[in-house]
């Protein structure tokens, strides 16, 4: 019997034949073949490989997201993301890849709009990661990204909607009923919170360089500046709000932080190059 095909305009599968994509494959081989080499010699925690190779991977996939036009910078992010789970700082896998949907929803990296089925997939997922306080700032923000893609296109669908005032209520239900909401207010870190907060005001207030890619579209247009614009500051904000109300565990936003700079960084060194080649 024929297996059923699951149709998806927001995920995608690597390419094999793509030389990037192998690479982050090996990265994150790696990474997590690491992890598990420290939890048998030292003793560490028992998902370490996990956590290394999840982290690896999907720090490399955000800044796929924040940055399309590139590939080298992702790799940067990877091994930044990879890095951080191995020397035992927190790490939280579900809320990166609430916050790696969001991007590629606002962003619209695949070309197309969302199914009927993605937006329920969306809402589910929402749901799942919000058990935390992290989990529910980024299940949070994938809502607002269903919101505020439908607001960038076109044509406005009352799925969409739907579909983002139901992540919202689900998110703030599951936190609320799960007992991660604090009693008192979580301690700040200064430095974090400022450097986060930092990276978020550029994220908002610099626009990108145009795109000059499409990625995984069937249609032959470009990337959209203002939707790649939007996503960056989407991110930032939703970094920085989960940098501030997660107490002890606000360290897990670095390997985010990190895939938003080096993208940010990447942006500006193509202004340059472009100014370079017009003057």
């Amino acid at each position: 019997m024929a297996g059923v095909r699951v149709r998806s305009h927001l995920f995608r599968p690597l390419d094999p034949g793509n030389v990037w994509n192998r690479a982050i494959v090996v990265v994150s081989t790696v990474a997590g073949l690491f992890g598990a080499a420290l939890t048998v010699a030292f003793d560490r925690e028992p998902f370490l490989a996990v956590l290394a190779g999840g982290s690896t991977f999907l720090s490399w996939a955000l800044a796929r997201e924040l940055d399309p036009d590139q590939q080298a910078s992702a790799l940067v992010a990877a091994v930044a993301g990879g890095t951080w789970a191995l020397v035992g700082m927190p790490t939280a896998l579900l809320p990166m890849l609430g916050l790696m949907l969001a991007s590629r929803i606002v962003v619209e990296t695949t070309g197309r709009r969302p199914l009927v089925g993605d937006l329920v997939a969306m809402v589910v997922l929402v749901a799942a990661i919000s058990f935390t306080l992290l989990g529910w700032v980024m299940g949070f923000g994938l809502a607002v990204a269903l919101y505020v893609d439908d607001r960038l296109a076109e044509e406005h669908t009352r799925q969409a909607l739907l579909a983002a005032l139901a992540g919202a209520v689900a998110s703030t239900a599951v936190v609320t009923l799960s007992g991660a909401v604090p009693e008192s207010p979580p301690e700040v870190r200064p430095f974090l919170a400022a450097m986060v907060g930092v990276l978020a005001l550029a994220a908002v207030g610099r626009e990108p360089v145009d795109p000059v890619t499409f990625v995984d579209s069937r249609h032959k247009r470009f990337l959209r500046r203002d939707r790649v614009h939007a996503g960056r500051a989407l991110s930032g904000l939703l970094i920085f709000v989960g940098a501030l109300v997660t107490g002890d565990d606000a360290p897990a936003v670095v390997p985010m932080a990190v895939a938003l700079a080096v993208a940010l960084v990447s942006s500006e060194l193509e202004r340059w190059r472009r100014r370079r080649i017009e003057g």
